[in-house]
């Protein structure tokens, strides 16, 4: 036979349900997506979950040495890999007199230029100013690019940032932060965010301390995190491996395959017997269960792509080539167990088919 005609044979196969193309690909997709789903979610959970856990301030770790933190190093710390923010700050000795407000000093801090990108600040404005928190915002009716008039003067509010009762170090919820110029003096306390964690944050942070100055009231350095309602570290949940993912998938793609193959025994021993050629046969059989198994792929697929909806690209991403992946390897062995099943199939056992439909 042409290659063409198998094709013709094959696909009006599939179009008039002789070789159950439908139930297959249901079949194919309930299945893979069950494998599918099972590490798409999970994944995509500790994607959240994570996501959640670095919002909190959790990932985020204080170096405290009350004069001894060179802001300069200290911002230099985000260039490092997975640093996401780190900066250093100080408070003054005296707080800001909003006019609105005499006689109610707002504690006032001044921040290295890296410190706000560890905030979640909203409304940021490009004229220079101060940042308010939101409980200073709402005490005194501010919003970004509001002014910020003080008994002594008065500057803008450059944004607001969030800082929420959340178990995170409550130095910051009624705070005001001003610039510090650059002009090299030490500050008290050295933040750096870090995601993925790593082990050495630590000794990343001791490189911001300048020398000790020897004397008895010298308070040690102290490390800490921001945020520790959720824990010292994160952690994710035990997913199912990519690996027993794939073997699960491929496995039942080669049941399938042969099963759909098994329930139509009669009729392809029926086409040997009447001088079909084997080869001819085996690759209609690669050829339909190409369209339904393909079919039952992408709709597993399709389970990853709707357990990702709000993740990132960069999150969301990976987890659906590795749905792709798995369900790829289902489809492979859909087409492998249909090719061995109709391999198997005799033409002299036509009788004991018939027998036994």
């Amino acid at each position: 036979m042409r290659p063409t005609e198998v094709l013709r044979e094959a696909w009006r196969d599939v179009v008039s349900g002789a070789a159950r193309a439908a139930a297959s690909a249901l079949v194919v997709a309930v299945l893979l997506g069950g494998v599918v789903g099972l590490r798409a979610a999970a994944l995509a959970d500790d994607v959240r979950a994570a996501a959640t856990w670095v919002a909190s301030g959790a990932a985020t770790t204080i170096q405290r040495a009350p004069g001894r933190i060179d802001g300069r190093a200290c911002d230099a710390l985000a260039g490092s890999e997975g640093v996401l923010a780190s900066g250093a700050l100080r408070r003054l000795d005296d707080g800001s007199d909003p006019a609105a407000l005499p006689g109610s000093a707002v504690p006032t801090y001044e921040v290295t230029a890296g410190l706000p990108a560890a905030l979640d600040v909203t409304g940021r404005t490009r004229v220079p100013g101060v940042l308010a928190s939101s409980a200073v915002a709402d005490a005194l009716g501010l919003a970004p690019g509001d002014p910020f008039v003080t008994v002594d003067g008065g500057t803008s509010v450059a944004g607001v940032y969030a800082y929420p009762d959340d178990g995170r170090d409550p130095d910051l919820e009624y705070a005001v932060l001003a610039p510090a110029l650059d002009d090299g003096a030490l500050f008290d306390a050295c933040w750096v965010t870090v995601w993925p964690e790593r082990e050495d944050t630590g000794s990343m942070l001791r490189r911001t301390l300048s020398a000790s100055t020897g004397a008895e009231d010298e308070e040690r350095p102290t490390l800490g995190q921001l945020n520790p309602r959720l824990g010292e570290t994160f952690a994710p949940t035990a997913p199912p491996s990519l690996l027993a993912s794939s073997g699960v998938a491929f496995a039942l793609g080669l049941a399938v395959g042969g099963a759909a193959v098994g329930r139509r025994r009669l009729a392809l021993a029926s086409d040997l017997h009447v001088g079909v050629p084997r080869s001819a046969q085996l690759l209609g059989v690669l050829l339909q269960h190409l369209v339904w198994g393909s079919v039952g792929a992408v709709v597993a697929t399709t389970v990853a792509v709707v357990l990702v909806r709000g993740l990132g690209v960069d999150d969301a991403g990976p987890i659906v080539r590795e749905a792709i992946a798995i369900a790829s390897l289902g489809l492979v062995g859909a087409l492998l167990g249909g090719v061995l099943a109709a391999a198997a199939i005799r033409e002299r056992a036509l009788h004991r088919y018939f027998r036994s439909r």
